[in-house]
């Protein structure tokens, strides 16, 4: 399904997390979006707004939840859209939460900080499989059967948070000077783009944590850059060295310095954006 064709609803308290959606979303070609920060107000905004996607976070503020949160949505008779694929995030992903959407309704699970290569996967994923729908007094949503889909299993992020528990701390500056090896890595053999996306997600956690906004961009824009293999692999070399190289730059200025900041963001954005038209004969 094209990505043009969808309508999202997104649901996220999380002004610096929605940002960030937001732009993996749109760099990725969509532009129906509506993001809402009250789970209520959305509830409101969906018996009039058409979306074929929700995405929204597990922890709604005020003691709610997406799972609660779903099956007041899929219950409510005057949404025309009450069958909308509903894609949860959350940063504290386990089996038991996964268990609690399945249940509640949910289509997918997918783990924070959030990638566009697994973002969009997931979507597909659900979009061009669809499940028969259940509308019983029991339950509503889309067949149990078959699990709910997840991104990032738990096994291997609790190996991950062990590592990390482990390992010393990681300043700012490692962080950057991990992601430009494996950028140049990642130029040399195109096959090792996975370590770059791995090397990506520390930064793309610090930006979110200190409320970056322009950091936050490149990732997003770094981000859709290696999730697309269709790009001619000498435009995806120049845009990925333009994108490490102004990271470098961004994390180098003070927080004074934000007309800077944001137009070497814009600058980054375009040389992913000029690397997209370059398709891969």
């Amino acid at each position: 399904m094209n990505a043009k064709d969808w309508t999202v609803c997104l649901i996220e308290p999380n002004r610096f997390e929605a940002k960030i959606i937001l732009d993996l979303l749109q760099n990725a070609g969509v532009d129906k979006v509506r993001v809402i920060e009250d789970a209520a107000e959305a509830l409101e905004l969906l018996e009039l707004y058409n979306a074929n996607i929700v995405l929204t976070a597990f922890d709604l503020g005020g003691g709610q939840d997406a799972a609660a949160w779903t099956k007041t949505f899929r219950r409510n008779r005057k949404l025309a859209n009450r069958k909308a694929s509903i894609f949860v995030t959350s940063g504290a992903f386990s089996r038991a939460m996964a268990e609690q959407c399945r249940h509640a309704g949910c289509n997918a699970l997918i783990g924070k900080p959030i990638s566009g290569k697994v973002l969009l996967a997931t979507i597909n994923k659900v979009l061009t499989n669809p499940r028969p729908f259940i509308d019983a007094e029991g339950y509503v949503g889309p067949c149990r059967r078959a699990g709910i889909v997840t991104a990032g299993a738990p096994k291997s992020r609790r190996k991950a948070d062990a590592e990390k528990k482990s390992a010393p701390a990681a300043t700012l500056q490692s962080i950057v000077e991990a992601l430009t090896l494996a950028a140049v890595q990642a130029c040399a053999d195109p096959k090792k783009v996975d370590a770059c996306e791995s090397a990506l997600k520390p930064l793309q956690a610090y930006a979110v944590n200190a409320g970056d906004a322009p950091l936050m961009r490149a990732c997003a824009a770094l981000s859709l850059l290696l999730s697309n293999k269709n790009i001619r692999a000498e435009a995806a070399r120049e845009a990925l060295e333009a994108c490490v190289n102004g990271m470098v730059q961004m994390t180098s200025m003070g927080s004074d310095q934000g007309d800077a900041r944001d137009a070497i963001a814009e600058s980054v954005r375009q040389a992913v954006g000029r690397a997209a038209v370059r398709r891969a004969a």
